[in-house]
């Protein structure tokens, strides 16, 4: 193990997964009024989300560039090559920040090696990309080809997602008040995804909850590749029973049974709210009808 693995604290990444050496997590930071947690101080999933239904309205930091310089230092003074792998580019400036310390201390350490590998993933998704990578550094790959590889992998990393509450798609302007306040009158829910370039896209929109959960499940019945997968991940924001039942149905219609589930971490869930509820896994493809109408469009 000659060389780090590191990611961001969006990664969601499952405690059954954390046994590894050399890898870290840059912590990141959020606000609840006006103390700060995330670095210092925590907050238990269930008391997170239960802030924001009684009224909290949490906001997040992006990773900044001395962060992250200051974050990466010692481990390339101890004489160690790193491969990190960042929150989309596409959802979050957390990204270039980060490119830009790279950068820096590239200049300063000429001699180290350093990889950084845009995810174009979000929570667990982002999570699992770190996992395989740490697989595969343990299995004796070197970094120059488990970069290569990661980002094979990367497009393959299928997200699809819904959430029960339009208004914080609203307020981070995915859908518009006019949409939000007839979705929640009329049980309308959207279906989302993370796109081949790391933003999020609609899908569908299905009415009722219970519909929706079963969408998620149709959709990766369509994409996923049993053999590429160690695990298929559940996220929730605070929607336990859901996401059982999302386990349950998945292990009665695919067979699969290796199934972590975690919950929605807070710098995501603020923006998602409670009740978000997402399946990740390694897929055919991550490409939907959406991103060629994008492409051909372009």
């Amino acid at each position: 193990m000659s060389y780090y693995i590191t990611t961001d604290a969006t990664c969601d990444f499952p405690k059954e997964l954390s046994n590894f050496e050399n890898f870290e997590i840059i912590p990141m930071s959020y606000t609840i009024g006006d103390t700060e947690y995330g670095i210092d101080k925590q907050l238990s999933g269930k008391e997170f989300y239960d802030a924001i239904r009684d009224g909290a309205m949490p906001t997040t930091s992006l990773i900044t560039c001395y962060t992250a310089t200051e974050f990466f230092r010692p481990i390339l003074q101890a004489g160690n090559d790193i491969l990190h792998i960042c929150f989309s580019s596409g959802l979050s400036s957390t990204y270039q920040n980060v490119v830009n310390a790279v950068e820096d201390l590239k200049k300063e350490f000429p001699e180290r090696k350093f990889f950084m590998l845009d995810s174009r993933c979000a929570s667990i998704g982002e999570g699992f990309l770190a996992y395989y990578s740490l697989k595969a550094r343990d299995n004796g790959m070197s970094i120059e080809d488990n970069y290569k590889e990661t980002l094979t992998r990367r497009d393959k990393l299928c997200h699809y997602f819904t959430p029960d509450d339009l208004f914080h798609l609203m307020r981070g302007g995915r859908v518009s008040k006019t949409a939000a306040i007839a979705g929640s009158i009329l049980q309308i829910k959207p279906m989302l995804y993370v796109n081949i370039d790391g933003k999020l896209s609609t899908i569908d929109k299905v009415k009722g909850r219970k519909k929706a959960l079963l969408n998620l499940i149709t959709r990766m019945q369509d994409k996923i590749i049993p053999e590429e997968n160690d695990f298929v991940g559940i996220v929730h924001a605070d929607c336990p029973d859901e996401a059982e039942f999302l386990k349950e149905k998945i292990i009665e219609k695919t067979g699969i049974t290796n199934i972590l589930t975690n919950y929605i971490g807070p710098v995501i869930g603020s923006h998602t709210g409670p009740g978000t509820i997402a399946v990740v896994f390694v897929g055919k493809d991550k490409i939907e009808p959406t991103d060629l109408l994008l492409e051909n469009k372009d």
